[in-house]
């Protein structure tokens, strides 16, 4: 065979080769997937969050009303009630019945008030001694003003049941009746306060008397809540010291009083 004939052979035979296709032997042809969470996500590393799937950040008004306070969030987040627990009308009867009999009594004492105040008419010493306390209270602000009213109803009133003075299972009595008879039960104190607590100036939306479950003693219990600085704090006769209501955990809520009526939680 002459040279030059080879020499074509060997060309003819390059060209065939390299004219295969690449896809079945080509480096750069993906593997098959290997199956299992452990290598595809190894267990001690995080999730990598790309930049386009992260949450995007919050716009600087956001910024600004989380620093300086929303106004809108802030009421939102008061409690409508005590012990952070909706509450609906109560039925008749019960301690509906016994506010609203109580009410007459309250109008006739806040005559004898008026009468007092203005200086025309009796004035009883029991009378003058509550219109101390609530002008006592009107000398503070804030915590210090409920915290002198509840000391002095507190010091004012010594513990007897309503059999012991009145011979009923339960009598509410108004505040200048209490403090003429100098004694009276946990309603007697928290009616009282309540009342004070209004002629001092406090908003009647701030205040309420509540008939809580002592879960301790296993006992019912009348307190005065008021709403102060965003929380709920808990007036009681067994104690000077204010607490939250959310603190206090011996305490179950069952019915909270006001202007509006009462309401079973």
């Amino acid at each position: 065979m002459s040279r030059s004939l080879h020499a074509g052979w060997l060309i003819a035979f390059g060209v065939l080769v390299y004219s295969a296709p690449l896809s079945e032997a080509s480096p750069s042809a993906a593997p098959p997937p290997i199956q299992g969470s452990a290598v595809d996500q190894p267990r001690n590393e995080k999730p990598i969050v790309l930049e386009s799937e992260a949450a995007p950040a919050p716009p600087a008004a956001n910024v600004v009303t989380a620093s300086l306070g929303d106004p809108a969030r802030a009421l939102a987040a008061v409690s409508p009630e005590p012990f952070g627990l909706p509450s609906s009308a109560a039925p008749a009867g019960g301690f509906s019945a016994k506010w609203t009999e109580l009410q007459a009594r309250l109008r006739a004492e806040q005559d004898v008030l008026a009468a007092c105040r203005s200086g025309q008419g009796a004035c009883p010493k029991a009378a003058r001694d509550f219109l101390h306390i609530v002008d006592a209270g009107r000398q503070r602000q804030g915590r210090a003003q409920l915290g002198e009213i509840n000391r002095a109803i507190n010091l004012s009133i010594r513990p007897v049941s309503d059999i012991a003075q009145y011979g009923v299972d339960d009598y509410w009595s108004a505040p200048i009746a209490t403090l003429s008879a100098g004694g009276g039960d946990c309603e007697d104190y928290a009616i009282a306060k309540y009342v004070a607590l209004q002629q001092a100036g406090l908003p009647a939306d701030d205040i309420r008397l509540v008939i809580v479950r002592d879960v301790k003693h296993q006992v019912n219990h009348a307190v005065v809540a008021v709403h102060q600085d965003g929380e709920w704090l808990i007036l009681d006769n067994r104690t000077f010291v204010m607490v939250d209501a959310d603190e206090a955990s011996d305490y179950d809520p069952l019915f909270v009083l006001d202007y509006r009526g009462v309401r079973a939680f």
